[in-house]
C-alpha cells in the first residue's frame, strides 16, 4: 500500500512522467533514490559485518 501511495504522489502531485520536459526531474529523482539505496545497503552491510566480528566465539 505504501508503494502505491509513493507512485500516486510522484505521478499526480509531482507530475513525474516520461515526457521530455520532465526528463531532468526523473533523472535527478533516480539519482537520489540510487544514492539513498547505496547508503542504506552499505550501512546494513557494515553493521552486519561488525556484528559478526564482535561476537564472542
Amino acid at each position: 500500500l505504501a508503494f502505491v501511495q509513493i507512485i500516486v504522489h510522484l505521478v499526480y502531485f509531482l507530475h513525474m512522467n516520461s515526457s521530455s520536459g520532465q526528463r531532468w526531474n526523473v533523472m535527478a529523482f533516480s539519482y537520489t533514490v540510487l544514492t539513498a539505496a547505496i547508503l542504506i545497503i552499505g550501512t546494513l552491510w557494515v553493521m552486519h559485518n561488525v556484528s559478526m566480528n564482535m561476537m564472542s566465539r
